[in-house]
């Protein structure tokens, strides 16, 4: 069983799940057998909890999906400790794939030239870590003008903006790129390989997915996965995609479920006003930062869109105010609603260096 199709779904009465259940169903087992206590990124709401087993289902993996070979050396950015568990994962696919590990971290540019000396001494050929991540190396690699002969970059957690996938690739012109998709209640669902489209992952073996726009639905059956799922809501809204490569069950990651706010009687989607400003020529990276009174997240009274590049904030406001005509009114009625600002960087998470869509802040009285 393996398909992205409401054709086929388990029947609509069987209970939707959530991290609870994984939470409980893990913990039992962990009782038994032992786990490590990891939780997910946290990004876009309170990190979530599962145990999950030692071997982190990397042999499943590997039947479909390897981008090590035997005596490669992989350069591990991804942060440790926090129970975050990307850096832990990326640990046992090396070992798994015979490989040497170097558990550095991230590396900020500026931080990159001393230990580039180190890496190609040690032969590191491969790279893991978030696409942020994988851009700041790649920025201290040409900042240094010095060349590392990467020719394996994986990624996850994020997915890539075109400035970030131009930067690795010029920092490393001979390396192909190895994607995975899921979460830690769920580890890898899907996989996205050198030859796939960069924004198009295939279904692992044994997973069924049902599109719901409350959150997609994943069931898995075999063994020797994390855990059982039983249509677990996933975070994510995912649609069924064709890939150049060729293979069946590709899908796309629409967005995050929840990202729809209030503002000011209209509504708008985190992941649209972004695409927007993202077109807007000499924008590298964009961020909302949203302020409100409450803590459900879910009505804002104040939006400033912050950017990384070279655009003028005129331009921006220009290409919002034409995509999306209801700002115009909240604009003439609360003029200090909306605000541009270019920023020399954005803010990260500090527990897992990524980049979250929006940042939301406490909206000041009056």
């Amino acid at each position: 069983m393996s398909r992205v199709s409401g054709t086929g779904a388990l029947p609509a009465d069987r209970d939707v799940t959530g991290p609870a259940d994984v939470l409980d169903m893990t913990w039992a087992m962990a009782s038994e057998h032992g786990a490590m206590l990891m939780s997910s990124g946290g990004t876009t709401g309170e990190p979530k909890l599962t145990f999950v087993p030692y071997h982190q289902a990397i042999d499943r993996l590997l039947e479909e999906w390897r981008p090590l070979a035997r005596g490669d050396v992989l350069l591990n950015l991804f942060n440790a400790g926090r129970l975050w568990a990307s850096h832990y994962y990326m640990h046992r696919l090396a070992e798994r794939s015979h490989c040497t590990v170097v558990p550095h971290g991230p590396i900020a540019p500026q931080e990159a030239g001393p230990w580039l000396r180190t890496f190609a001494r040690v032969g590191v050929n491969a790279v893991a870590g978030t696409p942020t991540g994988l851009a700041d190396f790649a920025r201290g690699v040409l900042d240094t003008a010095t060349s590392l002969p990467i020719t394996t970059v994986i990624w996850m957690a994020e997915p890539w903006n075109p400035s970030d996938v131009d930067l690795v690739r010029e920092a490393f012109p001979q390396a192909r790129f190895w994607g995975n998709y899921g979460s830690v209640e769920t580890y890898v669902i899907a996989t996205n390989t050198p030859d796939c489209d960069l924004a198009t992952l295939h279904l692992m073996p044994d997973q069924l997915v049902e599109p719901d726009d409350g959150g997609a639905l994943l069931t898995r059956t075999g063994s020797g996965w994390t855990a059982p799922v039983m249509r677990y809501r996933l975070g994510d809204r995912l649609a069924p995609a064709e890939c150049r490569c060729g293979r069946p069950d590709g899908l796309r990651v629409l967005g995050r479920a929840d990202d729809a706010v209030k503002f000011h009687g209209a509504t708008f989607g985190i992941g649209e006003v972004l695409d927007v400003v993202r077109q807007v020529r000499g924008v590298r990276e964009a961020q909302l930062e949203l302020a409100g009174t409450s803590d459900a997240r879910v009505a804002v009274s104040a939006v400033t869109v912050k950017y990384v590049g070279t655009a003028s904030g005129t331009l921006l406001e220009a290409a919002l105010m034409r995509q999306f005509p209801r700002f115009r009114t909240v604009v003439r009625q609360h003029p200090q609603a909306i605000a541009i600002e270019r920023v020399p960087r954005l803010h990260r998470v500090d527990r897992t260096n990524k980049v979250p869509a929006a940042v939301w802040v406490r909206a000041t009285a009056g």
